[in-house]
């Protein structure tokens, strides 16, 4: 590859939720089998339910119990993707409570939302010792480590995700990612069109045009595909092409993604009528938000 080229990375986080009480102070065992529930409903992403299930325990739970139902808030507010209700959650749970694996997934998934890498990937190396069975984490391991250019341990990071979820689509998109900023076009290639197989999702269809563009290779067009996203294939292999310096095939690209687009886009305009199409840099990339 000539150039580095942007691409979009997808996150995957497991998450859990609460459960309904009764009138009566809870004994320990009682709150745990409640807790179960909420971990359950969370991981199944029922979020709305998970929430009431929590308030619904809060006045009576023994207070030996109070630190893992602050737990499970932070979980259901990282799930619904709500930094500051997540972040004031971990702050009431004890920071030697029992279940590091789960506090040090939150904290490093708190860590990434600031851009804080170095803290991420201690976090998260943390808690993956304890539970190395979650490709989640591996998963934004892999994608802290990438901001650090740490390519070949973000490899290893995905390698141990994909160990447990072979088959999912957004680690292999992540793999992808790693291997395009590695060099490694063939192995990127390889994830991408097995994550496609899978998954028919905007962010790995935009990526894999990018890349094969990128290759000099046709576009993955599908019959079933609609304009818009033949449009954003065709958008997304003008800056493959661009990127490779293949500048006429870029205007190409950008030209027939107008064409395909149900609205007018200046920026793809710009570009198909340009002298010189803009470059991507990796600074440039856009990543799902964690």
């Amino acid at each position: 590859m000539h150039r580095c080229i942007r691409y979009f990375a997808a996150l995957l986080l497991l998450f859990a939720v609460p459960v309904a009480a009764e009138n009566s102070r809870f004994h320990v065992p009682d709150a745990e089998s409640h807790f179960v529930q909420i971990e359950l409903a969370i991981a199944a992403g029922r979020l709305t339910q998970a929430e009431a299930m929590l308030q619904s325990l809060e006045q009576q739970l023994p207070d030996e119990s109070r630190g893992r139902h602050m737990l499970l808030f932070a979980e259901l507010n990282m799930a619904k993707g709500d930094w500051d209700a997540t972040a004031r959650a971990l702050t009431k749970v004890p920071a030697d409570i029992a279940d590091q694996c789960r506090y040090g997934a939150i904290a490093g998934w708190l860590a990434y939302q600031e851009h804080q890498w170095n803290q991420t990937i201690t976090m998260l190396a943390k808690s993956l010792e304890i539970c190395p069975a979650d490709p989640g984490r591996w998963n934004l391991l892999g994608l802290a480590l990438v901001q650090k250019n740490e390519m070949a341990a973000a490899l290893e990071a995905y390698d141990q995700a994909l160990t447990v979820a072979p088959n999912n689509p957004s680690l292999l998109n992540n793999r992808a990612l790693a291997y395009a900023y590695s060099g490694n076009t063939a192995a990127a290639l390889t994830d991408l069109e097995k994550a496609a197989s899978f998954s028919n999702e905007t962010a790995i269809v935009a990526n894999l045009s990018t890349l094969r563009a990128n290759a000099g290779l046709d576009m993955p067009f599908e019959p079933s595909q609609d304009s818009q996203t033949r449009s954003i294939i065709l958008a997304s292999a003008g800056e493959g092409a661009d990127a490779a310096e293949r500048h006429e095939a870029a205007r190409s690209y950008f030209a027939q993604a107008i064409l395909q687009s149900e609205r007018f886009d200046n920026d793809l305009w710009i570009k198909a009528n340009s002298t010189i199409v803009r470059s991507i840099t990796k600074s440039e990339d856009r990543t799902a938000n964690p």
